[in-house]
Protein backbone atom coordinates (compact mmCIF):
# COMPACT_ATOMS: atom_id res chain seq x y z
CA UNK A 1 0.00 0.00 0.00
CA UNK A 2 2.05 3.01 -1.45
CA UNK A 3 1.04 5.28 1.68
CA UNK A 4 3.10 8.81 1.34
CA UNK A 5 3.62 12.20 2.88
CA UNK A 6 3.71 13.62 5.85
CA UNK A 7 2.81 11.49 9.03
CA UNK A 8 -0.96 12.34 9.53
CA UNK A 9 -1.85 12.08 5.97
CA UNK A 10 -0.02 8.68 6.09
CA UNK A 11 -2.35 7.50 8.68
CA UNK A 12 -5.49 8.57 6.60
CA UNK A 13 -4.10 5.96 4.06
CA UNK A 14 -3.71 3.32 6.36
CA UNK A 15 -7.51 4.31 7.33
CA UNK A 16 -8.20 3.36 3.63
CA UNK A 17 -5.77 0.42 3.64
CA UNK A 18 -7.33 -1.59 6.29
CA UNK A 19 -10.59 -1.62 5.45
CA UNK A 20 -9.89 -2.34 1.92
CA UNK A 21 -7.26 -4.83 3.01
CA UNK A 22 -10.12 -6.86 4.87
CA UNK A 23 -12.24 -6.28 1.72
CA UNK A 24 -9.70 -8.35 -0.09
CA UNK A 25 -9.05 -10.71 2.45
CA UNK A 26 -5.64 -9.44 2.85
CA UNK A 27 -3.23 -7.75 5.63
CA UNK A 28 -2.25 -4.44 5.51
CA UNK A 29 1.40 -3.34 5.62
CA UNK A 30 1.26 -0.45 7.57
CA UNK A 31 4.09 2.19 6.59
CA UNK A 32 6.90 2.78 8.81
CA UNK A 33 6.78 5.54 10.28
CA UNK A 34 3.10 5.04 11.42
CA UNK A 35 4.07 1.67 12.83
CA UNK A 36 6.89 3.14 15.00
CA UNK A 37 4.90 5.39 17.31
CA UNK A 38 1.11 3.52 17.44
CA UNK A 39 0.43 0.24 18.15
CA UNK A 40 -0.48 -1.73 15.33
CA UNK A 41 -1.46 -4.79 16.91
CA UNK A 42 -3.90 -2.45 19.02
CA UNK A 43 -5.66 -1.18 15.75
CA UNK A 44 -6.14 -4.85 14.22
CA UNK A 45 -7.81 -6.30 17.03
CA UNK A 46 -10.04 -2.98 17.07
CA UNK A 47 -11.17 -2.27 13.65
CA UNK A 48 -11.45 -6.30 12.70
CA UNK A 49 -10.89 -8.51 15.20
CA UNK A 50 -13.73 -11.13 14.96
CA UNK A 51 -11.04 -11.91 11.41
CA UNK A 52 -9.29 -15.17 11.14
CA UNK A 53 -6.22 -13.08 10.08
CA UNK A 54 -4.24 -9.94 11.16
CA UNK A 55 -6.13 -6.72 10.26
CA UNK A 56 -2.68 -5.32 9.21
CA UNK A 57 0.70 -5.50 10.82
CA UNK A 58 4.01 -3.05 10.58
CA UNK A 59 5.76 -4.05 7.11
CA UNK A 60 8.88 -4.55 9.09
CA UNK A 61 7.25 -7.80 10.79
CA UNK A 62 6.55 -9.26 6.93
CA UNK A 63 9.15 -10.40 4.58
CA UNK A 64 8.83 -7.48 2.76
CA UNK A 65 10.97 -4.01 3.28
CA UNK A 66 8.40 -1.88 0.62
CA UNK A 67 5.62 -1.88 -0.93
CA UNK A 68 7.79 -0.78 -4.29
CA UNK A 69 6.06 0.10 -7.75
CA UNK A 70 2.33 -0.95 -8.05
CA UNK A 71 2.48 -1.13 -11.65
CA UNK A 72 5.53 -3.92 -11.09
CA UNK A 73 4.06 -6.00 -8.17
CA UNK A 74 0.82 -5.82 -9.18
CA UNK A 75 -0.78 -3.74 -12.33
CA UNK A 76 -4.43 -3.31 -12.21
CA UNK A 77 -6.33 -0.62 -13.53
CA UNK A 78 -9.87 1.26 -11.82
CA UNK A 79 -13.29 1.34 -12.90
CA UNK A 80 -14.21 4.86 -12.12
CA UNK A 81 -17.31 4.20 -13.08
CA UNK A 82 -18.21 1.47 -10.17
CA UNK A 83 -18.75 2.38 -6.87
CA UNK A 84 -16.12 2.21 -4.35
CA UNK A 85 -16.70 -1.95 -3.42
CA UNK A 86 -17.09 -2.32 -6.92
CA UNK A 87 -13.57 -0.97 -7.50
CA UNK A 88 -12.20 -2.53 -4.44
CA UNK A 89 -13.25 -6.26 -6.29
CA UNK A 90 -11.93 -5.12 -9.31
CA UNK A 91 -8.90 -4.86 -8.14
CA UNK A 92 -8.85 -8.11 -6.70
CA UNK A 93 -9.72 -10.01 -9.43
CA UNK A 94 -6.67 -8.28 -10.89
CA UNK A 95 -4.03 -9.33 -7.66
CA UNK A 96 -5.85 -12.58 -7.31
CA UNK A 97 -2.58 -15.11 -6.48
CA UNK A 98 -0.33 -12.63 -5.97
CA UNK A 99 1.17 -13.18 -2.32
CA UNK A 100 1.66 -9.10 -2.68
CA UNK A 101 -0.66 -6.57 -3.65
CA UNK A 102 0.81 -2.92 -3.85
CA UNK A 103 -1.81 0.30 -4.14
CA UNK A 104 -0.61 3.61 -5.68
CA UNK A 105 -0.63 6.35 -3.58
CA UNK A 106 -2.69 8.38 -6.10
CA UNK A 107 -5.08 5.65 -6.11
CA UNK A 108 -5.57 5.94 -2.24
CA UNK A 109 -6.04 9.54 -2.22
CA UNK A 110 -8.49 9.79 -5.05
CA UNK A 111 -10.15 7.13 -6.45
CA UNK A 112 -10.24 4.38 -3.59
CA UNK A 113 -12.90 6.26 -1.65
CA UNK A 114 -13.34 6.71 2.16
CA UNK A 115 -14.73 3.53 4.44
CA UNK A 116 -18.95 4.47 6.01
CA UNK A 117 -18.70 6.43 8.65
CA UNK A 118 -19.22 3.81 11.56
CA UNK A 119 -15.68 2.50 10.36
CA UNK A 120 -13.97 5.86 11.32
CA UNK A 121 -14.88 5.07 15.25
CA UNK A 122 -13.50 1.76 15.26
CA UNK A 123 -9.95 3.01 13.12
CA UNK A 124 -9.21 6.30 15.86
CA UNK A 125 -10.50 4.13 18.69
CA UNK A 126 -7.60 1.73 17.39
CA UNK A 127 -4.65 3.94 16.46
CA UNK A 128 -3.33 4.98 19.71
CA UNK A 129 0.57 5.99 20.62
CA UNK A 130 2.74 2.72 21.82
CA UNK A 131 2.77 3.13 25.44
CA UNK A 132 6.28 4.41 25.66
CA UNK A 133 5.02 7.63 23.83
CA UNK A 134 1.31 7.67 26.19
CA UNK A 135 3.83 7.49 29.59
CA UNK A 136 5.40 10.52 28.20
CA UNK A 137 2.34 12.17 27.52
CA UNK A 138 1.02 11.14 31.49
CA UNK A 139 4.63 12.58 32.98
CA UNK A 140 4.41 15.71 30.93
CA UNK A 141 0.75 16.29 31.82
CA UNK A 142 1.72 15.45 35.98
CA UNK A 143 4.24 17.69 35.73
CA UNK A 144 1.69 20.63 34.79
CA UNK A 145 -0.60 19.22 36.73
CA UNK A 146 -3.43 18.95 34.34
CA UNK A 147 -3.79 15.10 34.46
CA UNK A 148 -6.75 15.25 36.71
CA UNK A 149 -7.92 18.94 35.57
CA UNK A 150 -8.92 20.67 33.02
CA UNK A 151 -6.94 22.53 29.82
CA UNK A 152 -7.37 23.85 26.61
CA UNK A 153 -5.38 23.10 23.36
CA UNK A 154 -4.54 25.08 20.13
CA UNK A 155 -2.67 23.78 16.72
CA UNK A 156 -0.96 27.00 15.02
CA UNK A 157 0.13 25.69 11.69
CA UNK A 158 1.18 27.77 9.32
CA UNK A 159 2.04 25.56 6.00
CA UNK A 160 5.14 27.41 4.82
CA UNK A 161 3.44 31.05 4.83
CA UNK A 162 0.73 29.41 3.13
CA UNK A 163 -2.66 28.42 4.87
CA UNK A 164 -4.51 29.18 1.44
CA UNK A 165 -8.32 29.68 1.35
CA UNK A 166 -9.17 27.79 4.71
CA UNK A 167 -10.05 29.55 7.61
CA UNK A 168 -6.65 31.19 7.07
CA UNK A 169 -7.59 33.11 10.67
CA UNK A 170 -7.26 29.63 12.43
CA UNK A 171 -3.87 29.64 11.12
CA UNK A 172 -2.28 31.52 13.24
CA UNK A 173 -4.70 32.94 15.39
CA UNK A 174 -3.34 35.65 18.53
CA UNK A 175 -4.14 35.35 21.56
CA UNK A 176 -7.31 36.77 21.78
CA UNK A 177 -8.58 35.62 18.93
CA UNK A 178 -8.07 32.15 20.21
CA UNK A 179 -9.80 33.12 23.66
CA UNK A 180 -12.75 34.12 21.65
CA UNK A 181 -13.15 31.15 19.74
CA UNK A 182 -13.37 28.87 23.04
CA UNK A 183 -15.59 31.66 24.82
CA UNK A 184 -18.31 31.24 21.81
CA UNK A 185 -17.80 27.51 22.46
CA UNK A 186 -18.65 27.64 26.15
CA UNK A 187 -14.99 27.05 27.25
CA UNK A 188 -13.07 28.43 30.21
CA UNK A 189 -10.45 30.98 29.41
CA UNK A 190 -9.50 30.69 32.74
CA UNK A 191 -7.72 26.70 32.10
CA UNK A 192 -4.73 26.53 31.05
CA UNK A 193 -4.12 26.84 27.36
CA UNK A 194 -1.52 24.04 25.41
CA UNK A 195 -0.12 24.97 22.31
CA UNK A 196 1.64 22.72 19.53
CA UNK A 197 3.23 24.74 17.66
CA UNK A 198 5.45 24.44 14.20
CA UNK A 199 7.06 27.39 14.69
CA UNK A 200 6.62 29.38 11.68
CA UNK A 201 3.66 31.62 12.66
CA UNK A 202 4.62 35.67 12.55
CA UNK A 203 6.76 36.77 15.44
CA UNK A 204 3.70 38.83 16.83
CA UNK A 205 1.52 35.98 16.89
CA UNK A 206 3.89 33.86 18.92
CA UNK A 207 4.84 36.65 21.16
CA UNK A 208 0.99 37.32 22.43
CA UNK A 209 1.40 33.94 23.59
CA UNK A 210 4.64 33.49 25.29
CA UNK A 211 4.13 37.21 27.10
CA UNK A 212 0.62 36.01 27.90
CA UNK A 213 -0.26 36.32 32.13
CA UNK A 214 -2.77 33.43 31.53
CA UNK A 215 -1.09 30.02 31.65
CA UNK A 216 0.48 29.32 28.56
CA UNK A 217 2.43 26.19 27.76
CA UNK A 218 4.25 25.74 24.36
CA UNK A 219 4.38 22.67 23.07
CA UNK A 220 5.73 19.08 24.89
CA UNK A 221 8.93 20.39 26.55
CA UNK A 222 10.46 16.67 27.45
CA UNK A 223 13.22 14.56 24.95
CA UNK A 224 11.97 13.81 21.47
CA UNK A 225 13.13 13.77 17.99
CA UNK A 226 11.01 15.19 15.40
CA UNK A 227 8.08 13.29 14.21
CA UNK A 228 7.68 12.08 18.04
CA UNK A 229 7.27 15.22 19.30
CA UNK A 230 4.53 16.18 16.89
CA UNK A 231 2.72 13.24 17.69
CA UNK A 232 3.15 14.12 21.27
CA UNK A 233 1.93 17.15 21.00
CA UNK A 234 -1.48 15.76 18.81
CA UNK A 235 -1.69 13.87 21.66
CA UNK A 236 -2.05 16.48 23.97
CA UNK A 237 -4.67 18.25 22.19
CA UNK A 238 -6.63 15.12 21.62
CA UNK A 239 -6.76 14.94 25.81
CA UNK A 240 -7.66 18.63 25.91
CA UNK A 241 -11.00 19.80 26.92
CA UNK A 242 -11.61 21.96 24.04
CA UNK A 243 -8.95 22.27 20.94
CA UNK A 244 -9.15 24.84 18.24
CA UNK A 245 -6.81 23.80 15.02
CA UNK A 246 -7.93 24.86 10.87
CA UNK A 247 -9.68 22.69 8.48
CA UNK A 248 -6.44 22.51 6.32
CA UNK A 249 -4.28 20.59 8.96
CA UNK A 250 -4.80 16.70 8.39
CA UNK A 251 -3.36 16.46 11.89
CA UNK A 252 -5.87 18.57 12.97
CA UNK A 253 -8.99 16.98 10.98
CA UNK A 254 -7.18 13.52 12.62
CA UNK A 255 -7.39 15.17 16.03
CA UNK A 256 -10.88 16.20 16.21
CA UNK A 257 -11.63 11.93 15.14
CA UNK A 258 -9.63 10.56 17.87
CA UNK A 259 -11.19 12.90 20.51
CA UNK A 260 -14.67 11.80 18.98
CA UNK A 261 -13.65 7.79 19.13
CA UNK A 262 -11.32 7.64 22.43
CA UNK A 263 -12.89 10.28 24.96
CA UNK A 264 -16.39 10.93 23.20
CA UNK A 265 -15.92 14.42 23.20
CA UNK A 266 -18.25 16.27 20.88
CA UNK A 267 -17.73 17.87 17.76
CA UNK A 268 -18.42 21.30 19.17
CA UNK A 269 -15.13 20.60 21.23
CA UNK A 270 -13.10 20.76 18.49
CA UNK A 271 -13.18 23.76 16.28
CA UNK A 272 -11.66 23.79 12.58
CA UNK A 273 -13.46 26.50 11.44
CA UNK A 274 -16.06 29.16 11.65
CA UNK A 275 -17.69 29.49 8.77
CA UNK A 276 -21.33 29.05 8.69
CA UNK A 277 -21.18 25.49 5.99
CA UNK A 278 -19.06 23.64 8.42
CA UNK A 279 -21.16 24.46 11.48
CA UNK A 280 -24.09 23.25 9.51
CA UNK A 281 -22.14 20.41 8.82
CA UNK A 282 -21.45 19.48 12.69
CA UNK A 283 -24.95 19.07 13.04
CA UNK A 284 -25.44 16.58 10.18
CA UNK A 285 -22.60 13.98 10.79
CA UNK A 286 -20.36 12.93 13.39
CA UNK A 287 -16.93 12.16 11.57
CA UNK A 288 -16.30 15.27 9.65
CA UNK A 289 -12.54 14.24 8.32
CA UNK A 290 -10.87 16.86 6.16
CA UNK A 291 -12.14 14.77 3.21
CA UNK A 292 -15.91 15.67 3.90
CA UNK A 293 -15.30 19.84 4.60
CA UNK A 294 -12.23 20.62 3.67
CA UNK A 295 -10.86 19.80 0.30
CA UNK A 296 -13.64 18.55 -1.85
CA UNK A 297 -16.96 18.29 0.52
CA UNK A 298 -17.80 14.71 -0.79
CA UNK A 299 -19.85 12.46 1.37
CA UNK A 300 -18.11 9.71 3.17
CA UNK A 301 -19.17 6.69 2.18
CA UNK A 302 -18.50 6.69 -1.75
CA UNK A 303 -21.55 3.87 -2.29
CA UNK A 304 -23.91 6.66 -1.47
CA UNK A 305 -22.78 9.13 -4.33
CA UNK A 306 -24.69 8.97 -7.74
CA UNK A 307 -23.13 8.02 -11.24
CA UNK A 308 -22.06 11.67 -12.16
CA UNK A 309 -19.90 11.91 -8.57
CA UNK A 310 -18.18 8.62 -9.32
CA UNK A 311 -16.66 9.89 -12.41
CA UNK A 312 -14.59 12.58 -10.00
CA UNK A 313 -12.25 11.67 -7.07
CA UNK A 314 -14.59 10.02 -4.41
CA UNK A 315 -14.15 11.21 -1.08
Amino acid sequence: FGSKGRLNNKILHNLVGIYMAHHLNRTLLVDPEVSKYYDIDQLSLTTFGESPYLAAMPIENSKHTSCGNPNQISPYTINHGENILGRFDGYKRQTEGLSLASVDNTDAWYWLGRPPEDFYMKFFQGLVPRQTYQDKVNSFLEKHQLQQNPYNALHLRYFEGKCGNFDTDLCCPKLDYAQEILVERNGNIMDPLFIANDGQCPPDVLRSYTNATDTVIMGYSGPCDGTECAVLDFELCIRADMFVGNMKSSGDCNIREWRLARYDKPGRTSVLSRQAETLAMEERTTFMTRYIVGHWRFVPDCNQVGPRQRSKPCV
